[in-house]
């Protein structure tokens, strides 16, 4: 079947300006040269632009460099286009530094093509933003951006930019027919053959390459392969040809030639570090992390997850910097901790094999002396060996809570950040058809669920705050009538989409005895689950009662429900039921949710049936 295997982390971005690429490093030396000649200022902006998008293929900061000086003075001449090209290098620039920056960086080129009705170029950026999506690992937003650039170039008479687009099509998109990919294919190259594109040629090459590969004859598609490598690199494709290495890469490990693999994934590595691609250094970082990890080679192992670390923390300083990520500080918070926690470790491990190496010199001093001796020492030795495994242990079981919270954080926080952007997107692409009132209703969204966002974040804080030695559990008396609400403000908008009822049956000024932001973790969590399984037009009853000098919270929904061996592993989900679930984060949750309550005196269970629902109980006795 014709697919083409996601290999590729990002395709190459560039500007609606196609010629045929002769040499990417000498096309760049010729822009520059011809600089100090150019009288013009529109076209000066223009050369400069030009050489930005050029450079996003070899040098990534170069064409920050080149788009910063091209925007400052397009901002003088008011040169419009001029101001948005370089606006789009500067997003371009910024793809997995700071995703936030590169999103705002599209949509303001995005509005300002569209004031001056430049088509192709309109649907250069939706189709950027797609690929920005991807990234960003929201691929059903990345397919509807891509193929809205897709449908918007059908019109233009100038179809270079058709061929790019397809390209991320058949990149992005998994679930196309074997028809659909082969129509796409022929269309895509031959537009690119069209206009003699050597670099989206390499592109379609490859997925040739893959082909050729799948359908058994293994030798000539790593033949070919090993082609476009040595093409990119002698026109100065920089990112294409890292694009390479992890598709010879990815074969080579297929093939089991394991070592072949591994080498081009380190030269991968070191031209992403060198060039400035942070996206594939990423990846490849992971990569190499996850195969030694997956052979127990633990030193190797370490070096790449320190090297991944490190650079999520550069991304995320420079990301806070710009002031545009709020979730990223207690992501940086924890990544910090981690690498002391790996420090520390491994200065501990390190100790005790000092310890045992001097245990073990001076029991081989005593059994030279004495045979019952070495027996007592040799008990000695087993002892400390088996404190250091347990030791070891619990490291590894620390690092690995410490990332699966970070996992959670960034899954659950998801939510109200969508909502952000999705109004932030509505006000800044639909303005003019918007209202006053409809405006004044937007920005009084955004503001309350910022609002929430920060008391969500520190909700989350706290309990990583719960898991240091010294928290003190603080509880106070909460309304519940007024705490529901809050939690329930993150999902307002799913439930109207889904035109989902809310029913609270709860008397007046009843009160629960809990800690404020534990509680409202634990209710969010069980709402947010209540709303994704709810069916449309569906009701999720909310109530409280006394009951054997318990206050009783019930929360039902009217979802699937599950069977009762599915509820009783609700609260137990540990290291493996993570990774190997879809939905990263949720069961996790519910597993925090569980030690938080029992933190706070509060008892949680859940009852459901298939095809009436589930409801989440949490309970808490009067007289505490």
């Amino acid at each position: 079947m014709f697919k083409f295997p996601v290999l590729l982390f990002i395709l190459s971005i560039s500007l609606v300006n196609y010629n045929s690429v002769f040499s990417q490093t000498h096309e760049i030396d010729r822009l520059e040269s011809s600089i100090p000649l150019i009288k013009d200022s529109i076209k000066y902006v223009d050369v400069l632009n030009r050489i930005a998008i050029l450079s996003h293929m070899n040098y990534r900061d170069s064409c920050k460099f080149y788009a910063q000086k091209a925007k400052a003075i397009a901002i003088r001449l008011n040169y419009n286009k001029g101001i948005a090209d370089a606006l789009n290098c500067e997003a371009i620039s910024n793809v997995s530094v700071n995703n936030y920056l590169s999103a705002k960086y599209f949509n303001d080129a995005l509005r300002i093509y569209k004031s001056i009705n430049d088509q192709g170029n309109v649907c250069h950026v939706l189709m950027n933003i797609g690929v920005l999506m991807s990234v960003d690992k929201d691929d059903k937003a990345a397919l509807r951006y891509i193929y809205l650039a897709y449908e918007k170039s059908k019109s233009l008479k100038n179809d270079s930019i058709r061929a790019l687009i397809i390209s991320n099509v058949i990149s992005i998109d998994q679930n196309l027919s074997q028809k659909k990919s082969i129509k796409l294919f022929k269309e895509g190259l031959a537009i690119a053959q069209k206009y003699k594109d050597e670099r989206l040629l390499l592109f379609y090459e490859q997925v040739r390459a893959l082909q050729i590969y799948n359908a058994g004859e293994k030798q000539k598609g790593i033949a070919i392969q090993t082609r476009i490598l040595h093409k990119a690199d002698s026109l100065g494709l920089q990112y294409t040809k890292v694009e390479s290495y992890i598709g010879l890469g990815d074969t080579f490990l297929d093939s089991e030639n394991t070592q072949a693999g591994l080498d081009y994934y380190k030269k991968g590595l070191d031209t992403s570090r060198k060039y400035g691609y942070p996206e594939f250094y990423l990846l490849l970082s992971e990569r190499l992390y996850n195969f030694y990890k997956s052979h127990n080679q633990m030193d190797s192992a370490y070096f790449y997850m320190s090297l991944l670390l490190a650079k999520r923390d550069m991304i995320n300083k420079a990301t806070n910097k710009s002031g545009y990520n709020y979730m990223n500080f207690a992501l940086n918070e924890n990544e910090n901790k981690e690498l002391r926690l790996k420090e520390n470790s491994n200065l501990k491990v390190i100790a005790l094999l000092g310890c045992l190496f001097a245990v073990s010199m001076a029991m081989l001093f005593v059994i030279y002396r004495s045979l019952r001796i070495k027996r007592q020492y040799g008990d000695v030795q087993r002892e400390l060996h088996e404190v250091a495994i347990k030791q070891n242990k619990e490291l590894q079981q620390t690092n690995h809570f410490n990332t699966m919270l970070i996992s959670v954080i960034a899954h659950d926080i998801r939510q109200p950040f969508s909502t952000i952007v999705m109004l932030s997107s509505v006000f800044n692409m639909d303005v003019d058809l918007l209202t006053e009132e409809e405006k004044l209703e937007i920005m009084a969204e955004l503001s309350e669920t910022s609002q929430k966002s920060l008391s969500f974040m520190d909700g989350l804080l706290e309990w990583i705050k719960s898991q240091k030695s010294g928290f003190k559990y603080q509880p106070s008396k909460l309304i519940l009538n007024e705490l529901i609400p809050e939690a329930n403000s993150f999902f307002k908008i799913a439930q109207a989409k889904k035109n989902i009822k809310l029913v609270l049956d709860i008397p007046a000024q009843t009160e629960f005895h809990a800690h404020r932001h534990m509680l409202l973790f634990i209710i969010r969590n069980m709402l947010n689950n209540a709303t994704k399984y709810s069916p449309a037009d569906g009701i999720i009853h909310i109530s409280s009662y006394l009951k054997d000098q318990h206050t009783v919270i019930a929360i039902k929904d009217q979802g699937a429900g599950m069977n009762q061996d599915k509820v009783d592993q609700l609260f137990k989900s540990n290291a493996s039921d993570w990774e190997n679930t879809d939905d990263q984060g949720a069961g996790l949750a519910l597993s925090i949710s569980y030690e938080m309550a029992l933190m706070m005196g509060v008892k949680i269970w859940a009852t459901s049936k298939i095809g009436t629902g589930t409801t989440f109980y949490l309970s808490r006795s009067l007289k505490d």
